[in-house]
């Protein structure tokens, strides 16, 4: 590695010790947020299900823990190094800097930029610095992702298949980013996909074995996240739409919206066949957008990506306004909650219409960015800035 990159892993790694243990407090302040904790990515949900199976009682029997038992074992065995935890999270925050800049060198030629850019930009994201520090598990599901990107890019189908795997195993919906992925691995598609589908069953088998030969942790985790049985505010558009349905049409209306999570992830990924890097980019916003739990930090994860279509940047129409709403989102969000929950002063949707706010600028940089790509294809791979197109 270049200077510059040792330069960003030691500021990443440093940064993120720096603020865990100078401010103990802020990792409790942020796991109590509802921008940075879910009921299935929060760090206190862990750790009750690491004391419960610690203490040998049911872990999934009372409805609070919502993460699957291999990920609740391993922080079990850490409980005993619970002070190492901090240390934990800020290594595997640097290793994804490590590996976006990895990718960002082997494209260096294409992206025209310095391989340590999209790295900084990752370090000095405050959405995802802040998710770190609250050690939200949705990091586990992000390292798995990148890692799984990078080995595929790498052609190495299997270590590519075994993380995307884990990834699926930690949040469902990260089985779909299997499609744009083995499009990357075309040379190995069918292998790519039947690797991942053993590894999974693997997974599970274990997994089945680790909760004493009960399957009860299929209905609390993934359940639970395919059916959004767990009606808690978050920056997603789901539980403000089922808390005010009536509730004969919620189960319906639950299959609307997970087909709707699946349905633009063929799509996109036919339609930029010949760019399955972007396609796999473009996936993961739509999943950070329509997903049932989404956090700041999975914003953060998603927009450290948008660097890689640096050649793409001229035919943006919206990066001025796109900046704005995520600015007034992650102002404004714990402003409204508090002014709901806290002080009671407010109601429901105030805080609904910021989720709605941050929901529009992760959805007008997805747009910006498929329009960027159709105008490249329509110049035929030559920028011509000058000519002028109505967005369609």
């Amino acid at each position: 590695m270049v200077s510059h990159e040792w330069e960003v892993i030691w500021v990443c790694l440093l940064s993120r010790l720096a603020v865990s243990y100078l401010f103990p407090s802020l990792q409790q302040q942020l796991d109590r947020t509802v921008e940075f904790s879910t009921p299935v990515t929060s760090y206190r949900s862990l750790k009750e299900g690491a004391y419960l199976l610690g203490h040998q009682l049911p872990v999934y029997n009372g409805g609070v823990v919502h993460h699957p038992p291999i990920l609740v074992s391993f922080m079990a065995f850490l409980q005993p190094m619970e002070f190492l935890v901090p240390v934990l999270f800020a290594a595997m925050d640097t290793l994804i800097a490590c590996q976006l800049m990895i990718i960002a060198r082997i494209y260096r030629r294409q992206l025209k930029m310095d391989s340590y850019i999209p790295g900084i930009l990752y370090v000095l994201n405050p959405m995802v610095l802040l998710s770190c520090v609250s050690q939200s598990t949705s990091l586990f599901v992000n390292l798995s992702i990148c890692s799984s990107l990078l080995f595929a890019i790498q052609k190495k189908s299997l270590l590519s298949a075994i993380f995307i795997a884990f990834a699926g195993y930690l949040s469902p919906y990260a089985y779909l980013l299997l499609i744009p992925l083995a499009s990357i691995c075309r040379s190995n598609y069918v292998g790519v996909v039947l690797k991942s589908i053993l590894i999974s069953i693997l997974l599970q088998l274990i997994s089945f074995e680790l909760n004493n030969g009960n399957w009860n942790y299929v209905t609390s985790t993934y359940w639970a996240m395919i059916t959004f049985s767990k009606m808690t505010p978050n920056l997603g558009l789901w539980w403000y739409f089922f808390i005010e349905m009536f509730e004969f049409f919620i189960p319906f209306f639950k299959s609307v919206f997970n087909i709707f999570v699946v349905s633009f992830i063929p799509p996109f990924t036919i339609r930029f066949y010949e760019q399955p890097i972007y396609a796999f980019i473009l996936c993961l916003g739509w999943l950070t957008l329509t997903k049932g739990y989404p956090t700041l930090g999975d914003g953060g994860f998603f927009l450290s990506f948008v660097p890689f279509f640096k050649p793409l940047f001229g035919y943006l129409r919206y990066p001025v306004i796109s900046t704005l709403l995520f600015i007034h989102a992650i102002i404004l969000s714990p402003t409204f909650y508090y002014l709901w929950v806290g002080l009671g002063s407010g109601n429901s949707n105030f805080f609904y219409a910021i989720s709605l706010v941050y929901a529009l600028a992760i959805a007008s940089v997805l747009v910006d960015l498929v329009w960027a790509m159709l105008r490249i294809e329509y110049d035929s791979g030559k920028p011509n800035l000058s000519l002028k197109l109505t967005q369609i």
